[in-house]
């Protein structure tokens, strides 16, 4: 998968599970709990987490510092399923397993649901993925820890706020989707527009029914592709791999035009 797909398809991902309903209102009033180590992981069990002061007392959740090598993607705010979600991702100098520990640790000092290992999605490719939530202000953040060959991690970061959901504008998709989808998820920023969904189709099967539709509705692959179609002034890509009970998860990423400007350069020392 290219590189921009990649980032594409985590950000969908990062997305799905900041909105996912380990719903926030349902934690309210819940003590957090320690995770178990995330599958593939070597980190331990942070340590039980002390007392915490009531939420209306505490300030709003800030995230730990990095070392940071270099921003993967500049900054961005979507809006997904009328719930605004603010993306960032960037590589940092430490392991994934020290990074998961701390953000694990910062999320319980901070007085947030974390919910337990078993509970955490799973990613492959040795991807950790974990969310906590703060179940007071209706906020979920979300984390992708994918750790690379240099034993340098890229983060794909997310904080979903709830409280400010809006009905979503009703508008008409840029692509068709099979009959059977399901948990369909839209997704609209300045750059792109995002349509994932669930499917009971074997990858071949997607792949046929978008090849036929989408020829049918004007585009067509680009050379040497698979999945990436065009037409004049756009441009579609279709990305899926293996869901749970044999389903598929499939993402496919709209742009308007052929080119996209790079983002600025981010900084070079530490964020928070």
């Amino acid at each position: 998968m290219a590189r921009g797909a990649a980032v594409t398809w985590r950000r969908g991902l990062l997305v799905t599970a900041c909105l996912l309903g380990a719903a926030p209102v349902v934690a309210q009033g819940t003590a957090a709990k320690a995770p178990v180590a995330a599958r593939g992981s070597a980190s331990k069990a942070p340590a039980a987490s002390p007392a915490q002061p009531d939420a209306s007392a505490r300030p709003r959740f800030a995230w730990p510092r990095v070392q940071v090598i270099d921003t993967v993607e500049s900054n961005e705010i979507v809006e997904a399923g009328g719930i605004p979600v603010a993306l960032r991702a960037v590589h940092a100098k430490e392991r994934m397993d020290d990074l998961v520990q701390r953000f694990a640790d910062a999320f319980i000092q901070a007085g947030l649901h974390v919910p337990p290992g078993h509970e955490q999605p799973q990613l492959a490719s040795g991807a950790v993925m974990l969310t906590a939530i703060d179940g007071h202000r209706g906020i979920t953040y979300t984390v992708i820890f994918q750790p690379q060959p240099d034993r340098t991690t890229k983060m794909y970061l997310g904080e979903a706020n709830h409280a400010l959901r809006r009905d979503p504008a009703a508008a008409g998709d840029f692509a068709p989707m099979p009959p059977q989808a399901s948990q369909v998820l839209r997704v609209n920023s300045e750059s792109s527009r995002t349509l994932a969904f669930h499917v009971p189709l074997s990858g071949e099967a997607v792949d046929a029914f978008y090849a036929q539709a989408l020829t049918r509705a004007g585009w067509r692959l680009e050379e040497g592709e698979t999945s990436f179609y065009v037409r004049a002034g756009e441009e579609l890509r279709v990305v899926h791999e293996s869901g749970e009970a044999n389903q598929r998860a499939v993402v496919l990423v709209y742009r308007g035009g052929r080119s996209v400007p790079p983002p600025p350069p981010g900084p070079a020392a530490v964020v928070r």
